[in-house]
């Protein structure tokens, strides 16, 4: 099905969910040869950082970040906003859009690749949903022509009352297919992560201090070294830091950025 098509028919489904769960406008459209989306008076976009290794350079694929505006044309911290839902049914139904956004604008700006693509699980999404984790995105994917196994799913732990509920839906995710991931930006994620009973298959070190805890002090031997990403650019990394890890992000400065010239 040709994207402007299938950009259609979700919004016939988002049109659906929106009037029959009273929620805010909803839908995408497409400007500027990228897909665009709406929830209320925001409008969402995308953009993608290549994943490289460090040993050849060779490409793993994209890491899909959300660029968020008021209807002023104001960025807004997407986290916060998630913060301030308290409808489970709004929680749920925003985080599904983000991913299917960047599912298209992965299409629309990679057509016949293979790589990865890399789509973030926001915590709250993962705690409104009861069950079947990852079900209903699997049929969104499969629209789109994308198998489980070519995305990443990766997600933050928030605390040890939730970590249950994290582990099934993490297992519910790798069952369907789905590689998964973890982000570890503070000493208490890592103990969060060794009482998880589940290994994911990329730790992403979001902070310098917790990559040089990582390579110091190692993780046991279940928790291979070639799975850790480093979220950095990579000029400036040392020897030891780039043995220690399979791949990096580049930083905003050098990630390609959709336009941005629809946003008002």
């Amino acid at each position: 099905m040709p994207l402007t098509e299938l950009m259609n028919y979700f919004n016939d489904q988002l049109q659906t969910q929106a009037r029959t769960k009273s929620l805010p406008k909803t839908g995408f459209f497409k400007a500027d040869n990228s897909y665009w989306g709406r929830f209320g008076n925001l409008i969402l976009g995308s953009r993608f950082q290549a994943i490289h290794t460090f040993a050849d350079d060779a490409l793993i694929g994209y890491n899909s970040d959300l660029l968020v505006r008021s209807a002023t044309g104001n960025s807004l911290n997407i986290d916060s906003i998630f913060n301030s839902l308290d409808s489970t049914d709004q929680i749920i139904h925003l985080d599904r859009l983000v991913r299917t956004l960047h599912s298209l604008n992965y299409l629309q700006q990679f057509d016949g690749r293979k790589d990865l693509l890399s789509l973030q699980v926001q915590p709250r999404h993962i705690i409104s949903v009861v069950s079947d984790h990852g079900k209903t995105f699997e049929k969104i994917l499969s629209d789109c022509g994308l198998g489980p196994e070519r995305v990443l799913l990766h997600t933050r732990l928030r605390d040890n009352a939730t970590l249950p509920h994290f582990q099934q839906a993490l297992a519910s995710y790798r069952q369907r297919g789905y590689k998964i991931g973890l982000h570890l930006s503070e000493a208490g994620d890592l103990d969060l992560l060794l009482k998880l009973g589940l290994t994911p298959d990329i730790i992403f070190a979001d902070h310098p201090a917790l990559t040089t805890l990582l390579i110091d002090a190692p993780l046991p031997s279940e928790f291979d070294p070639s799975l850790r990403i480093l979220v950095a650019k990579k000029p400036g990394i040392d020897a030891k830091t780039s043995s220690a890890l399979d791949g990096y992000f580049f930083n905003t400065e050098d990630t390609l950025v959709l336009p941005q010239s629809a946003i008002s």
